[in-house]
């Protein structure tokens, strides 16, 4: 498939408008993974749930179509296509994802799940609803990672105090999950959840440790 893919400047620079989240259906995503093609495609379809139908070429076809229609994707004279913008990112986020994080929100009602996929220069936040359907949102670029999911845990927790976070790398054979629970103290515990495993011992923790162990869960490189 003859594509390209035109990333828009970044949406957080000084003065910029703040992007907008963007609904996409099962076929979309996959159409957007065969865009972009990456080497990370096959391990961020099997995060997002549609490894199983990216090789059949009637569900990449129906998402180019929808792509299409909706004005994301275009066909020049020569029948090739090309993505712009916001949703060429998303493509690289795709494709091209160094980091997948998986964030597991959970109360006493209900879980839910975010995924969060860095390529080099382009990040996006991903969030699944109805029907296969994904809510994709660019990521600040002027907030490092490891507090943006900070942000993200505190907010969950602020509204379910009850409940906790899960946050996981997404690596092959790894499993590995940090448990993140409000203190009543206003801090954080913190364990370490291992597949198999049903006991995990809670590690008491300020803000700024838990910044450091979100960057340690993702590997960044320390200061």
């Amino acid at each position: 498939m003859a594509t390209a893919a035109t990333p828009s400047p970044s949406p957080n620079t000084a003065g910029s408008p703040a992007a907008e989240q963007i609904g996409l259906g099962f076929a979309e995503v996959l159409a957007l993974l065969a865009f972009h093609g990456g080497e990370s495609a096959p391990a961020t379809a099997e995060l997002l749930g549609v490894d199983r139908y990216a090789a059949v070429p009637e569900m990449v076809s129906a998402g180019v179509s929808s792509l299409v229609a909706r004005s994301f994707a275009h066909v020049d004279a020569h029948g090739e296509l090309s993505v712009e913008g916001a949703v060429a990112g998303i493509a690289v986020a795709l494709g091209g994802a160094q980091r997948r994080m998986l964030l597991t929100l959970q109360s006493d009602a209900w879980t839910d799940r975010i995924v969060l996929l860095e390529a080099p220069e382009v990040a996006v936040l991903a969030r699944p609803r109805a029907y296969g359907t994904w809510w994709v949102l660019p990521q600040p670029a002027d907030i490092p990672p490891a507090e943006a999911t900070f942000h993200l845990v505190r907010g969950h927790l602020a509204e379910h105090p009850e409940g906790q976070v899960l946050v996981e790398r997404h690596i092959e054979g790894q499993g590995v999950a940090l448990r993140i629970r409000a203190a009543h103290d206003g801090g954080w515990l913190l364990g370490q959840v291992v597949p198999g495993t049903d006991e995990v011992a809670d590690v008491p923790a300020d803000d700024h440790a838990l910044v450091v162990t979100l960057r340690a869960v993702r590997g960044d490189q320390m200061p």
